[in-house]
Order: structure tokens, then sequence, then C-alpha cells
């Protein structure tokens, strides 16, 4: 009992000294990061906590179903905190965020007492954790002023924040995976499972993390593969609803880009891979399974960012972000490496980490006290062009340039035709779409007409520009004055304007002839001939106006004409005319088309439906789910999976 409480109080020590360093994120509402991407997750949370029960999210990228926003632990947190507490979205994941740092250093302090049963490298690895940023001894690009916190600077500068909890997250994975190959106690396997979805459901590089330290886990033990396999395979099956096959197929589709595969060396992965072999080899009997864990694991998440930063070389996608875990990898090395001190220097050792760590402390508040800087949000001209469009086009689509299309959906309910996590989203055509109008033509001034095009085409009713003077950061939209005198100017503040896209209707089902779909899929953003003869149709008087209400299409049509919806093509879309059900497909832009077969007045019920593989995710999930229970309440569960025999028996 005495021992519980000390390990209690050195937890909270930790926790109350970062809380002490970032102590003004726990009371943000907005920071002067709004080139950031942190408004979309902020835009995500308030909608679970708006329509928790939502299956398609129809604010970012001409919509999408709600896993492909983005993975929901984050959002969902900060919805449930802002539940809870009665805070906003903003100030609900500033909160959250805050909490989350400071738990870092407790989750690693916590694994590392589990593992080893010494204080001395549980407290050190905590406070190396929490005091030290070595990513930048090694890596002069990541280096700040003063060697900052940089694991605070990632969350507040480029808000890393699904990183972060995936990070603070990921210790907790390792304590019960650890557990589980050790003892396979229902408790640890069930903690393993759990633990283990949790990291995954909350981005990529968690999971990539946690790969490569349940393989250290099992390289250091000497035993346990076969456990770890069925622990991860039941870990994804559980989670699998939210992350199913195919999304994880288009992320990565997506994720090897021009940081991947232009500057991966299947040479180099192979040297990598056969020098990790030789240190595994040599080393598996060397100093305590802790120790050798902390060198297995520090190898590849050391070798990722440093490869990638000073040899240009990648090993996983977007190896240029992974000095987070570079950082808990060379903490916990520091840590097991103090250990072998000898016993008669440990008051030496205190003596220099106490007035170290004084010095670290006041070096982190001072550089986190002019880092996390608080901004009035209606003072800004993101807010004030977000504002402009919920209150003069609610609901209507809008193409929001720049970081300003980051806060809108914190805001406003207005549908966006970009926003939102690009390697997720479903529509190859619509991010070929934004290029476009971003870029407009190579020729000197820009021709507004291309863009024009696929600003018709996806219903987009207006279009934000900021100009060369804008206080927005990025400026991405070129030749910003090529829609002058061509596009209504609606709204213009200091250097930013909002075009109107003039349509014959506001809504996002329109009613054309079948054969004015588009047919070709444009081979680039210049490619619109194929997008005329469909525009054209939009355009023409002569064609009926379409009703479009959420869940019901209303129209006069004729047989031979169709409606486009613009929106996203998604398997599981239904649509049924008087409860005959109708063909739901897509055109080559990748927008839903209707074909109701209608003579006259026509009413189309539209529905979003469940997958035959989003069933399987569910049934794998609740079979997972009912034998977690039953390995929890049924002892001749747990006794017969203890007593299952072990594929790989430890060396020691």
């Amino acid at each position: 009992m005495k021992q519980r409480w000390r390990l209690l109080l050195i937890a909270l020590g930790l926790f109350l000294l970062n809380a002490y360093i970032c102590r003004e994120l726990f009371f943000a509402e907005f920071l002067n990061n709004l080139d950031s991407n942190e408004g979309v997750f902020t835009a995500i949370g308030r909608f679970y906590r708006e329509h928790p029960f939502e299956r398609w999210y129809p604010w970012f990228n001409a919509g999408m179903p709600i896993e492909n926003a983005y993975q929901p632990l984050l959002p969902a947190l900060t919805a449930v905190t802002s539940l809870l507490t009665g805070m906003n979205a903003p100030r609900s994941l500033h909160f959250l965020l805050a909490v989350l740092y400071c738990l870092g250093p407790v989750t690693l302090f916590w694994f590392a007492w589990d593992w080893s049963k010494s204080l001395r490298v549980a407290v050190g690895v905590g406070l190396a954790y929490s005091l030290l940023s070595p990513a930048e001894w090694f890596i002069p690009i990541l280096r700040l002023p003063h060697f900052g916190p940089l694991r605070l600077y990632n969350i507040v500068h480029y808000a890393e924040d699904p990183h972060n909890l995936a990070l603070t997250l990921l210790p907790v994975a390792f304590l019960f995976l650890r557990r589980a190959i050790a003892t396979r106690s229902p408790g640890s396997i069930i903690g393993a499972i759990i633990s283990s979805a949790c990291v995954v459901s909350v981005n990529a590089f968690g999971g990539i993390d946690l790969v490569l330290g349940g393989l250290a886990i099992v390289l250091a033990m000497g035993s346990g593969l076969g456990t770890l396999v069925a622990l991860g395979v039941a870990a994804y099956c559980w989670m699998s609803p939210w992350l199913s096959p195919s999304l994880i197929n288009l992320i990565r589709g997506d994720q090897w880009g021009e940081a991947g595969v232009m500057h991966a060396s299947y040479l180099a992965t192979a040297a990598a891979i056969a020098i990790f072999a030789a240190l595994v080899w040599f080393t598996r009997r060397v100093g305590s399974e802790l120790e050798r864990f902390a060198l297995y694991l520090g190898y590849w998440l050391c070798l990722i960012p440093i490869s990638f930063f000073l040899f240009n070389i990648t090993f996983v996608p977007q190896g240029g972000r992974y000095q987070i875990e570079m950082e808990l990898a060379i903490c916990l090395l520091l840590a097991v490496a103090a250990n072998r001190l000898p016993a008669r220097g440990t008051w030496a050792l205190i003596a220099v980490v106490v007035v170290g760590s004084y010095y670290q402390t006041k070096v982190f508040r001072r550089f986190a006290r002019g880092l996390i800087q608080p901004i009035d949000i209606t003072k800004t001209i993101q807010y004030k062009t977000c504002m402009w469009l919920d209150k003069n086009m609610p609901d209507q689509r809008a193409m929001v340039s720049g970081d300003t299309e980051f806060i809108c959906n914190i805001y406003s309910n207005n549908p966006q035709l970009s926003s939102g996590h690009q390697p997720s989203a479903p529509n190859w055509m619509q991010k070929v779409a934004v290029y476009g109008i971003y870029t407009g033509t190579p020729t000197g001034a820009g021709d507004a007409e291309i863009s024009i095009l696929w600003l018709k085409a996806f219903a987009t009713q207006a279009i934000t520009v900021p100009g060369p003077k804008s206080r927005e950061h990025y400026h991405p939209v070129l030749f910003p004055n090529r829609f002058e005198g061509v596009l209504p100017e609606l709204w213009h503040d200091e250097d930013d304007t909002i075009y109107g896209v003039p349509q014959k209707s506001k809504s996002l089902a329109r009613v054309v002839p079948k054969l004015a779909l588009v047919q070709k899929a444009p081979i680039h953003g210049l490619d619109v001939d194929p997008l005329r003869p469909f525009v054209a149709a939009l355009d023409d008087p002569a064609l009926p106006v379409a009703e479009y209400s959420g869940e019901m299409i209303r129209a006069n049509m004729k047989p031979d004409q169709v409606i486009s919806l613009a929106i996203n093509h998604a398997p599981g879309w239904e649509a049924s005319v008087g409860g005959r059900e109708v063909p739901v497909t897509k055109d080559a832009i990748g927008l839903m088309v209707i074909e109701p077969n209608c003579n006259g007045p026509c009413e189309i019920s539209i529905h979003y439906g469940v997958t035959t593989e989003a069933w399987v995710c569910r049934l794998l999930s609740a079979l997972v789910t009912l034998g977690m229970l039953l390995l929890a309440l049924v002892p001749g569960i747990s006794a017969a999976v203890r007593k299952a025999p072990r594929l790989q028996p430890s060396p020691r």
C-alpha cells in the first residue's frame, strides 16, 4: 500500500510539473495557429457532439462517411469533454490536449515501472520525457530557441494533436501487451486489446508505432509472437467499424506520395533490416528485457526521422513526423542507461537531476509562455469570412480557401468543397477540382472559366479569395484577380473577397438528361471538356429545378432524366420512389446519380445505409466484445487461455 501511494504521488508530481509548463493551454479557446489544421479536429468534435449517431459527414470535401473525416478517438473525446464541461468545442479540445500533454510522461513512467520495478528507471524516464527534447540534439533542423519542448511545439504550432494522443496512449498499450505475453491474464489480454485499438483509432502514426513496439517486446522477451499476432487481430477486429479494409487501402494509396515513394530506397530498407537483425542476435542475452526493448524500439524510432532529415530516405510514409517518437525512445534509453550507473553515484546523480530539472523547468516554462498565444477569434479575417457565409448563405456549399476552411465548420453548417483530412477524402476527382480551382491556368493572369466549370459541377455557390495582402496564411488561390468582373462580388473586407457562382439552383440536387452526365473522367484539372455538356445542362432554364432537404428530393421529371446529386458517391447510399428501390450510381467525377424513372412529380427518398463490409466489421467487433466478456466472466475460458501452448518459448 505504501509503495502504491508513493507511485501515485510521483505520477501526480509529473503531471503537475507538465501542467505548470503548459498551463495557458488548459484555458485557451483559440491560439495563434490558425494556419494549422486544429480547426478540422475541432469541427469534427462539434459534429460528434451535435450528431452522435450520424454516419455521413457533409461538411468536408463534398461529403464522406464519418469514419473518413478522421480517425475517431480525438474528436470523440473532444465531444465528450464538451458535453461534460459545457465548454465549446475549441476550449474542450485545448483542455483535452493540455491534459494529454501532462499525461504523456505519466503513462511512460507507469510503463517503465511496471516492467522494471525500478524507481530510478521510472522516475528517470518520466523526468526526461517532461524536460528534455533530445530529437533536437541529433536533427539540427528541428532545433527550437533555447532547446524548447519540441513535443509542446508540435501540438501548439503544427496541431499534431492526434499524434500527441497516440504517444500518450502508446505506453499503456505496451504495458498491457507485455503483461498479456508474460501472464496471459484476462485483465491484461482485455487491456491489450482495448488499449491497442485505441492507439490505432487515433491516427496512422500510432498504428505503426504499435507494430514496432509490439515486435520489440516480443524480441526483448524472446517469446510471445503468437500472442502478439492474436491480440493485434482482435484489436483490429474490435475497432474495424471505424477503420475498414477499404479505408485502410484508401489511406495507404494516398500516403505514399512525394515524401514517400520518391525518396524510398529498397536497398536502404534491406540494409536497415539486416543491421537490426544483427543487433537483435548479438544482444538477445544481454541486459534486462526492458533494456533490450528500449534498444530495439529506439533503433527504429530514431532511424526513421534521422534518415528522413539527414539522408532524405524514408522507411514509412511521412517519416519526418516521427521526431516525437524519437524523443520518447531516447528518453527511455537514457533512463535505462542511467540505471546502470554504480549505486555509490546515486546521490550525485540525484543532485544533478534536481539542479538540471529546476533549470529545464524554467527554460520550458519560458518557451511555453511565449508559444501559447491566445487570440480573439472574432477579430480575425478568417472568422469574419466564415460568419458572413453562415449568415448570408446558410447551408449552401462554398469553396472556402486557405486556412479559413479549417475553422468554418466550428461555427457554420455550410458544406465545403474542400477542407478536412485529404488522405482519407473518398473522391479523387474532388481533389482534382480543388487543385484546379486553386491554380487556374498557366497563362499569366489565369482564366476563370476552368475554375467556374468545376465550381458549378460540384454545386458550389461561392468561393472565398484571399488577396495578396490578406491576413490569411496560405494564399492558395493563384492569380486571385482572375474572378474580378467575371463573378459577382458578394462581400469584401480588407483584402479578402467572396464571389458568388451564379447558378440556376442553390440545391445540391440537379435534374439533367442522363446523356448529359460526365462520361469521362478528366485527366487533370485543366481537362474540362468532359464537364462542358454537364454544366450546360445544369444551366439550361428549360430543365426543372429539384428541391433537396437531406433525406428527400422533389422534382418534376421525365423518364430520360436523372438526379445528379453533388455529393460524393460511396457504397451504402440507397434511394427509393414510393417504396420502389431505384439505382444509385456515380458519374465520372465521382458524384451520385439517381435514376428514378419518373414521369411527372417525383419524390425520392435517399438514405445512407450500411454496406456489407460495414456489417462484417460490426459482426467481428461484436464477436471480440463477446469474447472479452467471456474471458472476464468465465473462469474456465481464462484458465484455458493461460494453459494454451506458446509458439516461441523463451531462450532464457
